[in-house]
């Protein structure tokens, strides 16, 4: 069954892998004694802010690997997932910026369709990156939105479904 059909299928895989990277995948807030936590995560880094108290050692901007080192326990098994996760984002990337530079070059060396192959990668991404943000639903102190990665799994179906057709 087609979603879409387009002649412009290639296009829209770059744009939405692009937008992908733009979104947060997830977003968590939490509140304790006055004191209020939100962490914004996107594929490769957080941005967390602390409202209420200041903290020695605070670290409002990490990447995936430094926010793992920061983290124990089920916090840390759920940035574990999400570093999986933001490897196959970053794969997703480099492809689609490959495609978007050469594009005919791309399509000729690729076994696979890149369109069909930005889906699947944006699908695989916004599974994990919805499993890790299972993991913080049930471990983090607060509440945890997927934000980024309906988004990603949305595009990847989309992508997987387009038919492309001759101009």
């Amino acid at each position: 069954m087609t979603l879409l059909r387009t002649k412009y299928a290639g296009e829209l895989a770059v744009l939405a892998t692009w937008a992908s990277a733009l979104l947060p995948w997830s977003v968590s807030f939490a509140s304790r004694g006055g004191i209020s936590l939100v962490v914004v995560r996107w594929q490769v880094f957080l941005f967390q802010f602390i409202f209420g108290a200041s903290l020695p050692g605070e670290a409002p901007f990490q990447t995936v690997l430094g926010a793992i080192t920061r983290e124990s326990g089920g916090v840390e098994q759920a940035y574990q997932v999400w570093a999986v996760g933001a490897v196959v984002f970053i794969a997703a990337l480099v492809v689609s910026v490959a495609y978007y530079a050469r594009e005919e070059q791309v399509e000729d060396r690729l076994p696979v369709d890149p369109v069909r192959l930005l889906g699947g990668l944006l699908l695989v991404s916004g599974a994990v990156l919805g499993a890790s943000t299972a993991l913080l639903f049930t471990r983090y102190p607060g509440t945890t939105v997927p934000v980024g990665a309906l988004f990603l799994l949305v595009f990847g179906a989309v992508l997987l479904r387009v038919e492309q057709v001759a101009s």
